[in-house]
């Protein structure tokens, strides 16, 4: 971390205040610092984490990820108002803009809390140090002897306090202090507290800005006519179908793009009105003669098969150890198992949408939904052929994302919508169109074999995936699994196996993928627990004891072929065995696993490690007298390091629980002829008020380890932990998502 300090004269002009003020400027690493211009009084001073009291002693801290439900908005400055002593009713917040001055903006692969908590800390402390010092010297003290607390400064054995606002002047003539103070965590007021969302009166009242509820004064409305396959091309249109419908005042041609697409749209028209209904309209009258191109063949039945076969012959090995060929050969019991995923979409609440103004002199302002604000202002740049400075984005409040925001193809057609009619465009897009035409998350095969010993231990185990790469989108011709998506379960799975093989298999791209909540741990914890949950069975044992004696003697071990900077690592840099031992043993004495259930009842569990974190599910049905079952109970245990706000953790446990259930029981999308059949909620099903569980229980595990991820964790486990009940109540293993299909098909439904 460096930090600036800002002279007194810089940060009077940057605010006009007439008395004392004291900013601080903290950035963290990889970060650009951008001189002050010469005159920041009508620009505002914009370091990367933005401390700043004003001459009466309230403080302003910049936000600079988005907010999208879960809660970095109450969290972040918590952690910075907990160093700095200060009151939180004194504290406001300002949401940033995208710049590279904030380092990485971007809001996905549940890192903000895990990669921001030291700098904020540090943020927090160095100021609280500097207040420290200006009180100690204004009562001729030791530094050591004085105190901040609550918006001021005390010295103990006086009873003395001045409170911040007096020693402003002060402190923002001292230097920097050489190194900083930080609290001893026993000391902490906020951080390992629950709070009360501060958006949430907002949020319940209506007064919160998401991405549909901006607006600018003369701002048009515009929905784009999109290719119904992946890749196809615009042979010709008739602009007159589109311009008849009343309210409709421009067509704005989206050009194609070729490989590598990174996040920008595919051809097609913007149709441009007074009004989002007008807009709908016209393109939905709008005629357009397509060229579909190579992926017009695509459907889902026979991509899957594709896979299947894929994953039949060897791929290539991203980890492995001993001998797997000898293990295979070895005496004892052969097992062998397929597990198949189906294609996903995000379906956030809010479907994306952007506003956007290219304004006559070529600078360019955004407004929306964005994951990423500051990829976005780079990618925009680039898009309109200027200097990215000249790119202002601002995120709106987020109705949902799961990574389908971090991906800015909306972004795009409403920037070119806006330059081609000539003022502010706000872009829509409709629920059907967030179904069809988003990132998907694909059809994925994975094969398991393993032989278990006479100890009923694997001495051999095998695993092959094949599912397309999301690295397709940056570089052309990727046509397998990447070391970081392997990695995301099963290049870095804790057990201790003699012989194995870990490979990743070709799968070609037929249409757009991109990231979902938890990524390709959805496929892996399914395949990995149903396969444990296996070879338990064979070797007669219970699924939690076969589990511990699995992962052998605890140890930490680097992840293979995973970034050791934990600053771009997603997945964690090191795996500890004796963590996720204790989150599986802590769950299974939390749910009394192993105790006798009510008639009818059946449980099921599921552990995984992910986003540097380890989490354990504990599924309870109830199979009822016509044979279908409801759910009865989510028990779910997170070792997700120290815990900012319990009660935002919590709501990020239930929420996924919801979103891994989803998966869990309906999530399939299918393609006939390269173009998605499903439309909506009604054929593209989410969970239901009437099938959420009656109790859904978040077990936090206390840990002083670093904080780490939390809003995608929880998912992965919800849908084998689901399996294995079902396989409790029936016998039958289910090996296939969605797993209602499957249920119902067994009993000839």
């Amino acid at each position: 971390m460096a930090m600036r300090k800002v002279s007194r004269r810089e940060l009077l002009q940057a605010t006009g205040a007439a008395g004392g003020l004291l900013a601080l400027g903290v950035y963290v690493p990889g970060c650009q610092q951008r001189p002050s211009p010469g005159n920041v009084g009508s620009t505002g001073f914009k370091p990367n984490v933005f401390v700043a009291f004003d001459a009466s002693g309230d403080v302003t801290i910049t936000v600079s990820r988005s907010e999208m439900g879960q809660g970095v908005r109450t969290s972040l400055p918590r952690i910075v108002a907990d160093e700095l002593e200060a009151d939180l009713a004194r504290v406001s917040l300002k949401q940033s803009i995208g710049d590279p001055i904030y380092g990485d903006q971007n809001t996905d692969g549940s890192k903000t809390v895990r990669m921001m908590f030291t700098p904020l800390r540090e943020a927090g402390a160095a100021a609280r140090n500097l207040l420290e010092q200006a009180a100690a010297d204004t009562w001729g003290v030791p530094i050591d002897e004085v105190t901040a607390r609550n918006h001021g400064v005390e010295h103990g054995a006086t009873g003395r306090r001045i409170e911040y606002a007096e020693l402003l002047n002060a402190a923002a003539e001292m230097p920097l202090p050489a190194s900083l103070r930080l609290k001893d965590p026993a000391e902490f007021r906020y951080i390992g507290r629950s709070a009360t969302g501060v958006d949430n009166e907002a949020i319940v009242t209506g007064a919160a800005i998401y991405g549909y509820d901006f607006t600018l004064p003369g701002m048009k409305y515009a929905c784009v006519a999109r290719a119904p396959v992946f890749d196809a091309r615009i042979r010709d249109y008739d602009p007159a179908t589109g311009l008849a419908v009343p309210g409709v005042s421009a067509l704005c041609h989206i050009p194609h793009t070729a490989h590598t697409p990174e996040f920008v749209p595919q051809e097609g028209i913007a149709v441009v009105a007074d009004s989002s209904w007008a807009a709908i309209r016209g393109r939905d009258a709008l005629v357009v003669d397509w060229d579909l191109g190579a992926n017009a063949d695509y459907n889902t039945a026979d991509y899957r098969r594709e896979l299947a076969e894929s994953v039949r012959s060897p791929g290539t090995v991203h980890r492995s150890a001993g001998n797997v060929e000898a293990g295979l050969a070895a005496e004892g019991t052969l097992l062998e198992a397929t597990w198949e995923t189906a294609m996903l979409a995000q379906a956030p609440m809010e479907p994306p949408v952007a506003t956007a103004w290219v304004h006559e002199n070529g600078d360019c302002e955004i407004w929306g939904s964005i994951q990423d604000v500051q990829d976005t202002q780079r990618l925009v740049g680039l898009w309109l052929g200027i200097d990215p400075s000249r790119v202002r984005v601002q995120a709106t409040l987020l109705g949902g994302g799961f990574g389908r925001k971090s991906q800015t193809d909306y972004v795009f057609e409403a920037v070119e919508a806006s330059r081609q009619a000539g003022g502010p465009v706000k872009l829509i897009w409709t629920r059907e169109d967030d179904i069809r035409h988003c990132y998907y998350h694909s059809e994925a095969v994975q094969l398991m074999r393993a032989r278990l010993g006479e100890d009923g231990l694997p001495t051999g185990w095998l695993m092959r995936a094949a599912y397309p790469t999301i690295d397709w989108m940056f570089q052309a011709g990727r046509e397998e699994p990447m070391d970081w998506e392997l990695g995301m379960g099963w290049t870095n799975m804790p057990f201790e196996v003699p012989n194995f093989s870990i490979e990743g298999c070709r799968a070609r791209v037929p249409i757009r993928i991109g990231w979902l909540r938890s990524v390709c741990n959805v496929w892996h914890a399914f395949s990995i627990n149903g396969f444990v949950d296996e070879m338990a069975a064979a070797a007669g044992e219970d699924p939690v004891a076969y589990r511990l004696r699995l992962l052998g003697k605890d140890r930490t071990f680097d992840a293979p072929n995973e970034p050791q900077d934990p600053m771009e690592s997603f997945n964690g840099t090191t795996v500890d065995t004796g963590r996720y031992r204790r989150v599986l043993q802590f769950l299974a004495e939390r749910t009394d696993w192993g105790k006798p259930l009510p008639e009818g009842h059946y449980r099921g569990i599921a552990v995984h490690n992910s986003f540097y974190s380890y989490t354990a599910s504990v599924v309870e049905i109830a199979v009822q007298p016509d044979g279908s079952f409801r759910i009865v109970s989510v028990d779910t245990a997170v070792d997700c390091g120290r815990i900012v706000n319990p009660d935002g953790v919590t709501a990020q446990v239930e929420g996924a629980t919801i979103y891994g259930l989803s998966i869990a029981l309906h999530g399939e999308l299918t393609a006939s002829e390269g173009r998605v059949q499903q439309s909506n909620f009604s054929d593209y099903r989410i969970l239901r008020i009437h099938e959420i569980p009656g109790i859904i229980r978040a077990h936090l595990v206390e840990s002083d380890a670093p904080p780490s991820g939390i809003g995608e964790p929880p998912t992965p486990v919800i849908a084998p932990a689901l399996a294995s009940a079902l396989h409790a109540a029936s016998g039958r293993r289910y090996r296939r998502l969605p797993l209602l299909a499957d249920w119902n098909a067994s009993r000839g439904q």
